[in-house]
């Protein structure tokens, strides 16, 4: 169930959208998520799972009292991340080589929300109101997630680093161009003011673009005319295709942001346009695009290319491949081949990206192109050629096409009939299982009670984007969660041991092992430390605002509904005159 949890998680936060550069007949690719709200929200989420489900259990099985397990499990978990963890990563990292946190603005949120959070947990619990949480106690400690999610948000994208800060602290002038007014303000908190409205007035106004004329760094203007929402420039795939027509091509030379030739003797990879236009029919059609060596044709070169899905399915709009082209010395173009598989009548337009990277040598890429320095992105338009429907069958066809993407479904159920055959057979295929050992399966004989029900109950992330796997394994390891914390406490009455060292100890551990590693995993593959490190942070935080502060705002709430003259409060209370 976690790992399809994981997997609906990343198909969620993967999606990308076609933006229009304001001014231009031009469109780039740019992630729906931002990274940093991913990691806090929806991967937290993932990680920290089965502690948040775990404290929630424990509040409503305990009639809206806080039992040992919830807290104990998250404090424990915390400790556990904070010192095994983080020495697992240290210690897992190759010899002479070195690992640095790229964000160190995000970093640093997460650290100081992370020890703030069991301050604020100490001050609530000991001294404001000895063991009881009041209902502002519980709705603060909720609210200060998304806190930490808008702060954290804001340092990724430069609002709260701390030169760009001095930077608007000591503007004394923003200009809106194309939709807002110029206007004046002061020094100190006037001027940031002025600076968080005009960032605004961009979002809501959709203005073409800020800039700040006063003693900013160039810098910070980048920041905020690159890293504010696109959203004003959205326009539909219809807008996009009728455009093509006038998108500009290709220069013979191609040429940095001040006009002059870049320079790279083994050349610029490039395709000639950022978006073309292909048919597709009732037949298998093939195409060719050209990737173009500019600027310099000196040695041997690769590049890799690989084919990503928007709204085309691999496998019934097109055939999904990859390689890697050689330009030898002298060579200026290379030829990518791709078949477009037929289309129904009423089949909606689709679309699929190629994608060139990985280069080898010296060579670079197109900076003017979608994807930019890293990589270049060529998105493809598979037009359905075909009449407009005209039978009832195939008007219901393209109805549910538009809603649902047919091809998407049919994708998604051939992955789940393949995921309970998995289930059902001794290592997961026929094959595998003839050869199986009877320790494959006795553990076979353990395990398929739950991975069938699971698997029958848990569809892949291809349904509607991943929500639908997101929700239901959500909901299974809520199921898990129940039955583990009933085994918890049966193990601590068995052994005689306190439910509260019960979830320090054994609960957290068992809660904390995926997130070991998983970040074991992220120090010794990635090149910086963010991955491994600031989920550590992060995670502890998510824990106590979501883990914590979320059932216990419902118990709040739900106990200042009922009233303090509850037999049960009564009960709980009678010793202290003071509650």
């Amino acid at each position: 169930a976690a790992d399809m949890f994981m997997s609906a998680i990343e198909r969620i936060t993967s999606k990308q959208k076609k933006v229009q550069l304001p001014g231009e007949n031009r469109f780039v690719t740019v992630q729906v998520w931002n990274e940093t709200v991913a990691n806090l929200t929806l991967m937290a989420l993932g990680s920290s799972a089965p502690e948040i489900l775990l404290s929630l259990n424990d509040v409503f099985k305990n009639g809206f009292f806080e039992g040992k397990l919830g807290p104990s499990t998250i404090v424990g978990s915390a400790a556990f991340n904070l010192h095994v963890i983080i020495a697992v990563c240290v210690n897992s990292i190759p010899n002479g080589e070195v690992r640095t946190i790229k964000e160190r603005g995000v970093f640093g949120v997460t650290a100081v929300w992370s020890i703030f959070a069991y301050l604020w947990l100490l001050y609530i619990v000991h001294y404001n109101s000895k063991d009881v949480i009041e209902v502002w106690e519980g709705v603060v400690t909720f609210l200060y997630f998304p806190v930490l999610v808008i702060q954290s948000y804001a340092t990724d994208v430069g609002w709260l680093n701390l030169e760009d800060m001095k930077a608007v602290l000591t503007c004394r002038r923003l200009q809106c161009i194309g939709g807002g007014e110029d206007g004046e303000a002061g020094p100190g908190m006037l001027a940031l003011a002025c600076g968080l409205v005009g960032a605004l007035l961009r979002w809501l106004c959709r203005c073409t673009v800020i800039t700040a004329t006063c003693c900013c760094p160039s810098r910070f203007r980048r920041a905020v005319i690159l890293k504010l929402p696109l959203r004003a420039n959205n326009v539909g795939d219809e807008e996009e295709i009728a455009m093509l027509t006038d998108e500009r091509e290709m220069e013979s030379t191609v040429l940095d942001d001040e006009g002059n030739p870049v320079q790279c003797e083994a050349g610029v990879m490039s395709f000639k346009y950022d978006t073309i236009q292909v048919y597709g029919g009732e037949d298998e059609r093939k195409y060719t695009v050209t990737v173009h060596r500019r600027n310099g044709d000196l040695g041997r070169v690769t590049v890799k290319y690989s084919m990503v899905a928007l709204t085309a399915v691999p496998g019934y709009d097109y055939e999904e491949e990859e390689g890697e082209l050689t330009f030898r010395d002298s060579v200026m173009e290379q030829d990518i081949e791709f078949t477009v598989l037929r289309k129904a009548h009423g089949e909606k337009h689709d679309k699929f990206q190629i994608v060139i990277e990985d280069e080898t040598g010296t060579v670079m890429f197109n900076p003017n192109r979608d994807g930019g320095e890293e990589k270049n992105i060529l998105t493809v338009h598979i037009v359905n050629e075909n009449p407009h429907p005209r039978t009832i069958k195939e008007r219901a066809h393209s109805a549910l096409d538009g809603l649902l993407n047919m091809d998407e479904m049919r994708l998604g159920g051939a992955h789940w009939k393949e995921q309970i055959l998995e289930s059902l057979y001794c290592n997961g295929s026929r094959e595998a299982q003839d050869s199986a050992s009877i320790q494959d399966w006795i553990v076979h004989a353990i395990w398929v009670p739950w991975k069938v029900p699971l698997a029958l109950g848990t569809p892949p992330p291809m349904f509607l984007g991943g929500w639908v796997c997101f929700a239901a394994s959500l909901i299974g390891i809520g199921i898990l969660t129940v039955i583990v914390g009933d085994l918890a406490e049966l193990f601590g009455c068995a052994l005689g041991i306190e439910d509260a060292i019960t979830a320090i100890s054994i609960v957290a551990l068992g809660t904390s092992v995926p997130d070991l590693f998983a970040s074991r995993t992220a120090a010794k593959q990635d090149e910086y430390a963010d991955a491994s490190i600031v989920n550590v942070t992060g995670s502890n935080s998510v824990n106590v605002f979501l883990g914590l502060g979320l059932p216990w705002m419902i118990a709040a709430i739900a106990w200042a509904v009922r009233g303090d003259g509850s037999p049960k409060w009564q009960a709980r209370f009678q010793l202290d005159p003071d509650m």
